[in-house]
């Protein structure tokens, strides 16, 4: 048999998430450098980044308090990262790389390349409003998700912009599956705060503030040319 495809056994393994444990926790150390990238993630009936509205007492101004301008008060020149902040969006936020070659294989190899693509590319989203690519990675059915990626590009279309909100994930736990084709793995968020910014100046803030309602199962299927996910479930604490 083929030892990079997976299966329940190697799934269940002990040793099958060392790598993506490591990777994660350096996707955590690009997200903390604030140079690297931003994102989302999503459940049935909401999104992993959406869940801190609906589980956090959020902070709210009806009345506008700014207009769109320069995060830190000026044009940042070109390659110089500037995190967004109330005076205006993240400036020169570095493209993560292209995902990784193999990232497509079923395998171990390529579903962890595939995590590890879509938290780097939807960190880089929430930034900036750009889709294009975190969508790839996500299923058409997982209709929750794309609708918080249309409305967060319309939000920066529109003049908006979102501070903070980015996150990662630390592994619980090895993937495991019922049937063979689609593969749960059950992960750690991590998050601070988001800011949702409107054209108008008015805001909506929401604090990570006791670092519960964050353990996600996170489902993906390999549609026999890449990994897709599939949904992302709230494991109730």
């Amino acid at each position: 048999m083929d030892s990079t495809i997976i299966n329940r056994r190697t799934l269940l393994g002990g040793g099958a998430l060392a790598g993506l444990g490591a990777l994660l926790a350096a996707c955590g150390q690009q997200a903390n450098n604030e140079a690297a990238a931003s994102a989302s993630s999503g459940a049935p009936g909401e999104t992993a980044a959406a869940s801190a509205a609906a589980s956090k007492s959020p902070s709210a101004s009806a009345t506008p308090s700014t207009v769109r301008g320069y995060s830190g008060g000026s044009k940042a020149p070109d390659g110089e990262y500037r995190k967004a902040d109330w005076q205006g969006p993240a400036q020169n936020v570095p493209k993560p790389p292209a995902p990784e070659e193999g990232y497509r294989e079923k395998s171990i190899s390529g579903l962890e390349k595939t995590i590890r693509a879509w938290v780097l590319h939807g960190n880089y989203s929430i930034q900036t409003g750009d889709y294009s690519v975190t969508n790839t990675f996500i299923s058409p059915s997982f209709k929750e998700e794309l609708d918080f990626a249309d409305r967060m590009t319309t939000l920066y279309k529109k003049g908006g912009w979102v501070i903070d909100g980015t996150h990662n994930f630390v592994a619980n736990g090895a993937p495991w599956s019922e049937d063979g084709e689609t593969y749960i793995w059950r992960a750690y968020r991590e998050w601070k705060r988001v800011m949702y910014v409107q054209p108008d100046g008015s805001w909506e803030s929401f604090d990570n503030k006791k670092g519960a309602n964050n353990m996600w199962d996170i489902k993906l299927r390999h549609n026999g040319k890449t990994w897709l996910i599939e949904s992302t479930t709230l494991v109730e604490e």
